[in-house]
């Protein structure tokens, strides 16, 4: 939970974890993409963890909006490949991400962009609680800065 002045609850929220079940045991995404299992560092999109050493992960393709309109992007992302437990801790922004500068986009109802901006490493909650802030935007996706990669979704705690 942040602990601004005017801040609003948050909830962090890993991508489904039947979704990376599902990769993990057909070795294909949703799309049909083969998938296998490469040695790396990389943030895991279901446990939130980034990898310090190099981990066995799978790379699949996620769509995290509803396929109703141009936003609805489809891009990679990493899972372990072994079982991980999900993010639980779902009011305390992921610690592994908060060293990081990180992409936010907020969107509203209707699944279109509402505003996004750069926070700056250590921002990421406040510039989040900004965007959250205005009623018109529901959600905010995480995204690395320069891969743009999605890496989770906060919403406000009452959603």
């Amino acid at each position: 939970m942040s602990t601004t002045a005017a801040s609003t609850k948050l909830k962090f929220l890993p991508i489904p974890l039947e979704l990376a079940n599902e990769a993990r045991a057909a070795m294909t995404d949703r799309f049909g993409h083969r998938l296998h299992i490469t040695k790396t560092t990389a943030p895991c999109r279901l446990c939130l963890r980034i990898s310090k050493a190099p981990e066995d992960f799978i790379l699949l393709s996620y769509q995290p909006l509803p396929d109703t309109g141009p936003y609805a992007e489809i891009g990679p992302i990493f899972v372990h490949a072994d079982q991980c437990e999900p993010y639980a801790d779902s009011q305390i922004f992921p610690q592994d991400f908060v060293s990081r500068p990180l992409v936010l986009c907020s969107y509203n109802r209707t699944g279109e962009i509402h505003e996004s901006l750069v926070a700056e490493a250590g921002e990421g909650e406040l510039r989040a609680n900004e965007l959250l802030g205005d009623p018109a935007a529901v959600e905010v996706h995480v995204r690395h800065v320069s891969h743009t990669c999605f890496d989770f979704k906060i919403v406000r705690s009452d959603f």
